[in-house]
């Protein structure tokens, strides 16, 4: 025999069907005799979809071994999804019979009771699967949880003790430590749904997305009919796919209406694909459910905040803050608020360093990092702006190049230095200001860009080997090249370069369009009629990243567009067809949209070269104009992102953008107003 049971539930554990369901054929074929290799066969076909098949596999292992529990409780398992619901029945409680203790049959009888109308039977399943959960834990009560935290490796090696050292170790932030823990507790007892929903959180953590999904989907095959689980993956998902997170919400809903955390994460959900009302609602349905959670409350607090009900917020803030004044989270928040609304940077900074102290939360660190930025004190800003590599969104990227050590400062011959782009489009074409400067301690660099940065930065660094890659092959990119010593992320570069204002240089533009693109575009933009070709976009950021205050509807900017003898071009990279068909359609406004043809930066660049000026919110399209040095208005809200500071007329990055800014949160007039007279002349 080629493979053994180990191999095909080390396939399943990676997420490999197929593989699995390869290994599992050819066990059976080998012993058609052996209970297990027909159950891991089943297992790898449930897992594949194929759900008739693996109940043919489940029961030709019952008629070998009609004694395995959790044979039943996964032929019960393909019943439930088929909808065969008393079928499902009565396979958990066989599962049950077997084994009085199956916590994980206990609650999959109750999903299939609940699914049958039979409420109280249902209660009652899930009551006792609670039970015994608990009753897991009772030989680890709170001294010995405390004391499992500090237990040699050596020592106690059961699942439960391995589980619980994860959490300690999760609680600090030693993700490998914590990942490493929970992987041998899911190798002593992988029929724990608890372990699978913690390996999934911690991969989520340390950004391997796909297998955080592959954890996951294992924690839901072993309880299909889980409120509590469905309600877990939709946290796991937020924010990395939002949609996700909505259907596993929604499920969990379904499942069981009272789950107050799948309320709260279809909160979450909703906030970050911008439906805020639905957002508030669901929010508002977890703290009914619970209304002594804080972290229900604080969510509802950021939902009203990004409705712009600031007065609400704000007292809701002030309630949270006398209860809990010392938690890491909250504390962040009403620091934020505090800065966003109202320009107190003293309340922020003081928000801010108390949740460093509590929590040792990154995001602290890093949003202290940006206030410095604001001030204008980039000495400081830039060693605290180092605390962006720990964030859960941007870690991944940052460990990738983990092979190699970072970069001191010191000279190097050329080639030896490796700098890789970050964050979103925008911070990479600004990062690119500094690579000029870069060439005199390491000549030809490797700068490692996005994909669609490639042609541009190319043609715009000749000094540089440029290479152009999508953000998932980067690492492999990486590392079949040859030579290299040290790497630096373009972030990072400020540390050396733009230590304080007078170390921006006023440049006239670093970016080098195509000059037949250009000519291509001036060409195009002739025919449309006005004397003047002005660049617009009104929509900025993502919804989680502040896209309400950052924007503006189309109509508000009635007054600069009907200014005679323009032709206004769209440069706005999200779908406004609508907007823009309302406006030619009830002011007889046209705003010609080439957004198809203009999503490479490249051809962007050109396009944007090609116009005599634009005007925009804060968004990527500022960076390229700035970059190849066209004039630019930016609409700026109160407060806007760290790079625009929190004053001043120039925007330091680039010398040919002018900032409007609002007077007060939320209050456009007075920047619309500026924008007219200015776009006048």
């Amino acid at each position: 025999m080629l493979h053994s049971i180990r191999d095909a539930q080390h396939a399943l554990d990676r997420g490999d069907c197929r593989q699995a369901e390869a290994i599992g054929a050819e066990l059976v074929r080998d012993e058609p005799k052996n209970a297990a290799a027909w159950h891991v066969l089943g297992l790898a076909l449930l897992d594949g979809g194929k759900i008739d098949r693996a109940i043919s596999a489940f029961r030709r292992a019952l008629r070998i071994d009609d004694g395995l529990a959790e044979v039943h409780n996964d032929l019960g398992t393909a019943y439930f999804q088929k909808g065969w619901h008393a079928e499902a029945e009565e396979c958990f409680r066989k599962a049950i019979e077997r084994k009085a203790a199956h916590a994980v049959a206990h609650g999959n009888l109750g999903a299939a009771l609940r699914a049958q109308g039979r409420l109280a039977d249902s209660r009652r399943a899930y009551q006792r699967a609670l039970f015994l959960r608990l009753r897991r834990l009772w030989p680890f009560g709170r001294k010995e949880k405390a004391a499992a935290r500090h237990v040699a490796p050596a020592a106690r090696d059961d699942a439960e003790t391995l589980h619980l050292r994860a959490l300690a170790h999760e609680e600090k932030r030693e993700y490998e430590s914590a990942l490493r823990c929970v992987r041998e507790a899911l190798a002593r007892k992988a029929d724990v749904t608890e372990y699978h929903i913690a390996h999934a959180r911690l991969l989520l953590r340390a950004g391997n997305l796909d297998e955080a999904l592959r954890a996951g989907n294992t924690a839901l095959r072993l309880e299909p009919g889980s409120a509590p689980i469905h309600a877990a993956m939709a946290g796991l998902f937020h924010p990395w796919r939002e949609d996700l997170a909505e259907q596993a919400a929604r499920h969990a809903i379904e499942l069981d209406p009272t789950t107050d955390l799948a309320h709260a994460n279809l909160g979450a959900a909703l906030w970050g694909l911008g439906r805020l009302e639905d957002a508030e609602r669901s929010a508002r349905e977890a703290i009914r459910l619970n209304p002594r959670e804080l972290s229900y409350r604080t969510n509802l607090a950021l939902i009203l905040k990004d409705l712009d009900r600031i007065d609400e917020a704000r007292a809701l803030y002030r309630e949270l803050v006398a209860e809990a004044p010392r938690h890491g989270s909250l504390c962040l928040d009403v620091g934020t608020l505090a800065l966003e609304t109202e320009g107190d940077a003293a309340t922020a900074r003081r928000m801010y360093r108390t949740a460093q102290v509590s929590a040792d939360e990154p995001r602290a660190y890093m949003a202290e990092a940006l206030l410095e930025f604001l001030e204008g004190r980039y000495g400081e800003a830039w060693r605290k702006y180092e605390a962006r590599k720990k964030l859960p969104d941007q870690r991944a990227h940052h460990q990738q190049l983990d092979f190699l050590p970072d970069w001191d400062g010191g000279a190097l011959k050329a080639g030896e230095l490796l700098v890789y782009g970050e964050q979103g489009l925008g911070d990479e074409v600004m990062f690119a200001s500094m690579l000029g400067e870069l060439q005199q301690r390491a000549p030809r660099s490797r700068l490692l860009c996005d994909a669609r940065l490639g042609a541009l930065f190319a043609r715009s660094f000749p000094d540089l080997e440029v290479i152009g890659e999508v953000r998932e092959k980067q690492r492999a990119r990486v590392s079949a090249l040859h030579g290299l010593r040290c790497k630096i992320a373009a972030g990072s570069l400020g540390a050396f370069f733009r230590r304080a204002p007078g170390d921006f240089p006023r440049h006239g533009g670093y970016l080098i369009p195509d000059p037949h693109q250009v000519a291509a575009w001036q060409s195009r933009l002739a025919g449309c009629e006005g004397a003047r070709k002005i660049g617009l976009s009104w929509v900025g950021g993502a919804h989680s990243t502040g896209r309400r205050r950052r924007s503006l509807p189309l109509e508000a900017l009635l007054p600069v567009l009907a200014l005679p003898d323009i032709a206004w071009i769209s440069l706005q990279y999200t779908d406004e067809a609508q907007a823009i068909a309302a406006l030619r359609e009830q002011q007889g406004i046209t705003l010609h949209d080439f957004r198809h043809e203009s999503a490479d930066m490249d051809e962007l660049a050109s396009l944007v070269q090609a116009l005599d000026a634009v005007v925009s919110v804060c968004n990527t399209t500022v960076h390229i104009a700035g970059a190849v040095g066209k004039s630019t208005l930016v609409l700026a809200p109160f407060v806007p992102e760290w790079r625009y500071g929190l004053r001043g007329e120039r925007m330091i990055w680039y010398p040919s953008v002018r900032v409007l800014r609002q007077a007060r949160y939320g209050e456009w007039g007075g920047v619309i107003a500026q924008a007219r007279e200015l776009t006048k002349k």
